[in-house]
C-alpha cells in the first residue's frame, strides 16, 4: 500500500477506489402508423427475432436481450464482428391510437461494469440504435 501523500488542497491522498461505471447509453424512439396493434405486433416480432436470432413472443409490450457481452469484450465496438453483436435490450410498447398504432422502443447499452466508456463506446451504441431506427421506419411504412 503507498503512503499517503499531500495533496494541493493539504489533505493526504487515500487510495480511492475505481470510479462507477458510466450509466448505460440509451434512446427512445416513437413512432406511429396506420398499421393496426395486432399486425404492427407481427412485424415489431419478426423484426426482433431477426435481430436477436432467437424466438420473440408476439405480444403489444416486452422486452428482450440481444447481442453478446463476451464479444464486445472480445472485438469491442470498433470491429465489425463486435458492431454487428451489441449486448443491449430492447423493450417495446404499442398503443391503439384513432389512425392505427403508436410503438414506443426503448433502447438500452447492457454491456455489463466497466471502469469508464469512451467515445467509441458510445459511437458505436448510437450508431447501433440510429440503424435499429431506420430498420424499424422501413419495416413498419
Amino acid at each position: 500500500m503507498h503512503p499517503s501523500r499531500p495533496t494541493p488542497q493539504g489533505k493526504p491522498d487515500q487510495m480511492s477506489p475505481i470510479p462507477a461505471a458510466d450509466p448505460p447509453v440509451r434512446r427512445d424512439f416513437n413512432f406511429s402508423t396506420a398499421v393496426a396493434p395486432d399486425k404492427l405486433a407481427d412485424r415489431v416480432t419478426e423484426l426482433l427475432q431477426e435481430l436477436t436470432r432467437r424466438p420473440t413472443t408476439n405480444a403489444r409490450s416486452g422486452s428482450v436481450q440481444t447481442g453478446s457481452r463476451v464479444a464486445y469484450r472480445l472485438f469491442g465496438g470498433v470491429m465489425s464482428a463486435g458492431k454487428k453483436r451489441l449486448p443491449m435490450i430492447v423493450r417495446w410498447s404499442i398503443t391503439d391510437n384513432k389512425a392505427g398504432s403508436d410503438l414506443h422502443l426503448e433502447m438500452k447499452s447492457d454491456e455489463g461494469s466497466y471502469a469508464f466508456a469512451t467515445k467509441w463506446h458510445h459511437q458505436a451504441y448510437e450508431q447501433r440504435f440510429a440503424q435499429l431506427e431506420k430498420d424499424v421506419r422501413s419495416r413498419l411504412t
